[in-house]
């Protein structure tokens, strides 16, 4: 068998049996968004760490240093987020082509600190090597929250509300056309590649939900929509059922869906990197957590479905039928 066959997720299933073995100390391993590690009192570690490679999570002539050196940081700031903590930390290891300009470098780093600077995070180390032809980045972050507060994908029990905090889709399309798959006029083409190169942790926004103590788990969109949703489904053991009408799409993806003839809920369903949290919440909590929400945050807030008990995710269409989704999210290993 070979590792196309399974796929990323199929892989990460096979190798997390029997990797936690010794410490009692860590509460939850492979399966969500970050480890997480009891320290002391009331308060638990948060590990996370994503890795970049050039020519697959990024083009080097499509994004700027500075933008590449931020994301590499809000990836992971994000994952954080998704479990309602704050982030303290980082980590960064770079393996760097030999002939590549000193003043790209220090452009890049200058990106990571700005985004350390604004969600106060201190770069604490790491490690330089050299790499053959492609730049390769790899962050970890270390956060803390309240051991109470923190959100799992395994939370969602059947009747929970599932609520998004942001419109979906934008991402995709900037990737689409910094690969000229599609075309747009000047701002909108503007608006979609800076929703790809620049995305934006909600920290704040995962800290007031995860205080509010609401909701019953959470993820942040860096695979799609239906992926990330079908994490929270499988980690649960619950199915969900979505609204087609209530998928959010800024009037951005609709007005370029228009110029281009591409159908928008196809990417707001499966292309990933919007970096919106999802949230299920149960259905006594929902006007309350709206209101939290309403009050203490100025991010949108979409109800889009609900959990249900039987498996797998279904959705609602425009004639009334039910259709049933599969996950089309970023795969690693399953992409042609």
């Amino acid at each position: 068998m070979k590792l196309s066959d399974i796929g990323e997720f199929g892989f990460i299933e096979s190798i997390r049996k029997d990797c936690l073995t010794t410490l009692d100390e860590v509460i939850k391993g492979i399966g969500d968004d970050c480890a997480v590690f009891r320290s002391s009192g009331d308060r638990v570690l948060l590990l996370t760490t994503d890795m970049l490679v050039e020519d697959i999570h990024f083009v080097r002539d499509t994004i700027t240093p500075h933008q590449l050196g931020g994301k590499a940081i809000a990836v992971n700031l994000s994952d954080i987020a998704a479990m309602g903590g704050r982030p303290l930390v980082a980590l960064i290891s770079v393996a760097i082509p030999a002939e590549r300009e000193i003043e790209e470098l220090q452009e890049l780093y200058r990106g990571m600190k700005d985004i350390c600077g604004r969600y106060r995070v201190d770069i604490v180390g790491g490690d330089t090597v050299a790499s053959p032809d492609k730049l390769v980045i790899n962050v970890s972050v270390v956060g803390d929250a309240n051991e109470g507060q923190v959100l799992y994908r395994s939370g969602a029990r059947p009747g929970d509300k599932i609520y998004l905090t942001g419109t979906v889709g934008d991402s995709s399309a900037g990737l689409r056309i910094l690969r000229g798959k599609i075309s747009a006029p000047g701002p909108l083409r503007d608006h979609f590649i800076k929703a790809h190169n620049e995305p934006q942790p909600l920290i704040e926004t995962g800290g007031i939900i995860a205080q509010s103590r609401l909701a019953t788990a959470m993820i942040d969109l860096s695979d799609g929509l239906i992926s990330d949703l079908g994490h929270i489904c499988e980690e649960s053991g619950v199915g969900a059922f979505l609204f087609r009408d209530r998928i959010p799409l800024s009037s951005e993806l609709e007005k370029v869906a228009g110029y281009a003839g591409f159908n928008p809920l196809e990417l707001a369903l499966s292309g990933g990197e919007d970096y919106a949290l999802l949230a299920t919440v149960p259905e006594k909590n929902a006007k309350k957590f709206e209101q939290v929400c309403k009050e203490n945050g100025s991010w949108p807030l979409f109800l889009i479905g609900d959990i249900q008990e039987e498996g797998g995710i279904r959705m609602m269409t425009a004639d009334g039928s039910v259709e049933k989704l599969r996950p089309k999210g970023f795969d690693h290993f399953s992409q042609p």
